[in-house]
């Protein structure tokens, strides 16, 4: 009997920068699982990369629901082949500490934060009993510097996740779990949307590279990362935006 291909979960999977992680991955050889709140989101992205001959599943989840995040993960039926997770789920919001309500914090820093810490709690202790993994967590570029449009909840979630990234990196080492993050400048995703095209034109003038990513582009860099090629390399963040934030 032939081996099944390893697993990798997506997060925010529905479209966008998650969707474009999936394909990269099922590209590279894994049976993926798509997570998302919208299941009419997640059967369109899923469609295109059954077409491609890819092993999909997925799974409608609100990730500000804890029971049901652990068990989209822990009681998946494929989980003893789990060797990726790549975090992608996050909200985009805009405007300064007046602008946002307790519940605009708890909903940017729930599904962001929270939900990787979920995520990451789940998967862990199984790649830990199956030989091992990696995770890839999608932080911002607002997560490592100042940030004036977008709003402190989403830049604290971020940062957070930086956070979260390193400490459970220093962790799960020796268990043979790796966990990195990226932190991309403005992709070319629906997100988009939430700017005004006077505030795109501004942010696009102050990339050295004079253009935002594309979603493939940062799918790119968590395709490396979770792959053997990165075997040496945790609790690192990647900034991946043209040149328009450098440490």
């Amino acid at each position: 009997m032939a081996e099944k291909s390893p697993l990798a979960i997506i997060t925010g999977a529905g479209g966008g920068l998650g969707a474009a992680c999936a394909k990269a991955l099922a590209d590279d050889g894994y049976a993926v699982t798509l997570l998302d709140r919208d299941k009419a989101t997640l059967d369109a992205a899923a469609e295109g990369l059954v077409e491609s001959g890819a092993e999909v599943d997925t799974i409608a989840v609100d990730l500000l629901d804890a029971d049901a995040v652990t068990e989209a993960i822990t009681g998946y039926p494929g989980r003893s082949r789990l060797r990726a997770l790549v975090n992608c789920a996050g909200l985009i919001s805009l405007g300064g500490i007046t602008d946002i309500t307790v519940e605009d914090w708890d909903r940017v820093v729930g599904v962001k934060l929270r939900g990787d810490f979920l995520t990451c709690r789940a998967a862990v202790p199984i790649m830990v009993a199956n030989g091992g993994g990696a995770i890839v967590n999608i932080s911002s570029m607002s997560g490592r510097t100042k940030s004036v449009l977008t709003a402190p909840n989403y830049v604290a979630s971020n940062s957070g996740v930086i956070g979260l990234t390193m400490t459970l990196a220093a962790q799960v080492a020796r268990q043979g779990v790796r966990v990195n993050a990226i932190a991309p400048g403005m992709i070319d995703t629906p997100m988009l949307g939430a700017y005004s095209s006077e505030q795109l034109d501004g942010i696009r003038s102050a990339v050295p590279m004079g253009r935002f990513a594309s979603a493939a582009e940062i799918a790119a860099v968590a395709s490396f990362l979770v792959s053997d090629k990165a075997s040496y390399i945790t609790g690192e963040t990647l900034n991946v935006n043209g040149g328009m934030f450098m440490v």
